[in-house]
């Protein structure tokens, strides 16, 4: 059984004393990554007067987690391609490299969720549109978070000029949110690790949430479509990692430590190896079992033990 990766992502703002303390609390504690979400939009409390979840930048946020830590990735879950350009987004990634002495990890997505575009002014974008700007949006962001000197003239994209160090880490990681045919084929292409949350932002909207199962069945099969466009184009599919952020669906994986094996191991089976949570927790949850859980089963998994 392949070694499990955990991490935790940091969504909304809080006092920044209170989340570092989090965030060495749960390096501590052993968890292997640690995420800043990334959204410009806030959600409207009832009353529409105030926001249920007031953020912060994503990318100063990593920063400030790079800061307090010394051993987890840090990187954004993830930074949709229509809030930044590609060589600001690229210099980022470069800057948090060196920050946190190699262990920057680059989140990026085709920008799935459109109250993102409104607030920062873009249009949205159709499918085949959104994942020929992501293919260009990531090879500058792979180029210029490798340093040196870049010029790029693409359909989308155009920068000259832009340059920077060498990176501490042989190459920042990419990481890719996609789950459509088109951006899964762009994903097999530049992606070093693949990311999923089982349900669509456009079903999100309404009010739609898959089931644990649903979810779990279109998971196996993205992921399966994704070893064939991995073969395809010549790429050995072990090498693109493949991970989850379990937020979107009805899985309900703090209830119990049974229910947490269960979950994770449905997972794994399909190829997913590293798993990704909000904190605070959302859905249903029992903290007493989210101790257990990271004092007890997280390590077994993390050396390698079948969920």
């Amino acid at each position: 059984m392949t070694a499990l990766r955990f991490g935790l992502m940091t969504h909304a703002a809080a006092d920044w004393p209170v989340l570092t303390e989090r965030w060495r609390h749960f390096e501590a504690a052993g968890f292997d990554a640690l995420w800043a979400g990334d959204h410009l939009w806030s959600a409207l409390n009832a009353d529409g007067n105030g926001y249920t979840q007031p953020r912060f930048d994503a990318w100063m946020l990593a920063a400030g987690i790079a800061n307090a830590t010394t051993r987890v990735s840090v990187g954004t879950l993830v930074s949709a391609i229509n809030m930044r350009n590609p060589a600001v987004l690229g210099k980022q990634a470069l800057t948090l490299d060196h920050m946190s002495g190699g262990r920057a990890v680059a989140g990026i997505g085709a920008g799935g969720n459109p109250k993102d575009g409104a607030v920062a002014g873009e249009p949205a974008w159709g499918p085949e549109e959104k994942s020929a700007r992501l293919a260009e949006y990531l090879d500058v962001v792979r180029r210029v978070s490798s340093g040196g000197e870049l010029a790029f003239d693409g359909t989308y994209y155009r920068t000259s000029g832009v340059a920077g160090p060498a990176p501490v880490a042989p190459q920042v990681p990419l990481l890719v949110a996609a789950h459509l045919k088109s951006s899964l084929a762009v994903t097999a292409r530049y992606a070093d690790v693949w990311n999923s949350y089982g349900t669509l932002f456009s079903q999100l909207a309404k009010g739609v949430k898959l089931t644990a199962q649903e979810s779990l069945t279109v998971t196996a099969r993205r992921s399966a479509f994704l070893d064939a466009e991995c073969e395809r184009i010549g790429r050995d599919p072990a090498t693109l990692r493949r991970s989850f952020m379990l937020a979107f669906t009805q899985d309900a994986p703090w209830v119990s430590v049974q229910q947490f094996r269960d979950t994770v191991g449905g997972y794994a089976e399909a190829g997913i190896t590293e798993f990704m949570f909000p904190f605070p927790l959302q859905g249903p949850h029992d903290p007493e079992v989210f101790t257990e859980v990271v004092e007890t089963v997280m390590p077994r998994l993390q050396a390698g033990e079948r969920p």
